[in-house]
C-alpha cells in the first residue's frame, strides 16, 4: 500500500463474497473482536432506506442498551451508544469503548475491496483502467480546474475512482455531479491495485 496508509485499512476478496460478511470480518479483525460481535449494513441518506446506500458498521454493545446512530456525514459509521455517545463495549467488557469505525466498499471485475478506518471516515474505489476508459467523458468527469489531467487511462481511471472514493466518504454518491468535486481539494491516497485496476482512498479529516 501507498505511503500514509495502515496494512490492514484496504483488503481484497473475491466478487462472489458475501460483501456484508466481508466487511464484518474485516472490521471483526482490526478492533480486535470476533465476527459475530459486529453488525452491518447500508443506509441511505438522501431516502433513508436500509436496502441500499452507505455502508455502516458497529461492534455490538453488551453493557448498555444505548441507542443506535446511523453513519456519520465524514463517512464514519455510527455506534451502538451510551447515553453521552460513547461507544459500549464488545463483548465481555464492561465499561470500556469503541472508537467510530469509517467502513467502505467497492467491487469492479473479479474482485470486491472492503475498507477499515478506525477514528475517522473513509470512502474507497476500485476501477478497472479498460472499463474506464471505453466510458469516459470529461464533461462527466472533471471539474474545470482539472481540465487536461486526462492524458492516459490510467490518469482517466485515477480521476473517475477518486470521484467515486470522495463521493462515497461525502455520502452523496452520484447525486452530486461528479464536476462539482475538485479532487486536489480532498485529502486522497493512491494504493496498490491488481494488475489493470486502480485503487483510490479519499480519507476524512480526523
Amino acid at each position: 500500500m501507498s505511503a500514509g496508509l495502515s496494512a490492514d485499512l484496504l483488503r481484497l476478496h473475491p466478487v462472489t463474497a458475501d460483501a456484508d460478511r466481508a466487511l464484518a470480518a474485516h472490521v471483526a479483525d482490526v478492533v480486535g473482536v470476533q465476527p459475530d460481535e459486529i453488525r452491518v449494513g447500508r443506509h441511505c441518506p438522501a431516502c433513508g432506506a436500509v436496502s441500499h446506500g452507505r455502508p455502516w458498521a458497529r461492534v455490538v454493545g453488551t453493557a448498555d442498551g444505548g441507542a443506535e446512530t446511523p453513519g456519520g456525514a465524514d463517512g464514519s459509521a455510527g455506534t451502538r451508544g451510551r447515553a453521552d455517545g460513547r461507544a459500549t463495549a464488545g463483548r465481555g467488557a464492561a465499561t470500556s469503548t469503541r472508537p467510530v469505525l469509517g467502513v467502505s466498499l467497492s467491487r469492479s471485475g473479479p474482485h470486491l475491496l472492503t475498507a477499515v478506518r478506525v477514528g475517522g471516515g473513509i470512502g474507497v474505489d476500485l476501477e478497472e483502467i479498460a472499463a474506464v476508459d471505453r466510458g469516459w467523458d470529461p464533461a462527466l468527469v472533471l471539474h474545470p480546474a482539472e481540465a487536461g489531467q486526462d492524458c492516459t487511462a490510467e490518469d482517466r481511471a485515477l480521476l473517475w475512482a477518486g470521484k467515486e472514493a470522495v463521493l462515497k466518504l461525502l455520502g452523496t454518491g452520484l447525486r452530486t455531479p461528479m464536476p462539482e468535486v475538485r479532487l486536489a481539494e480532498h485529502d486522497l491516497r493512491e494504493a496498490e491495485a491488481p494488475d489493470g485496476f486502480v485503487i483510490l482512498v479519499a480519507l476524512s479529516q480526523s
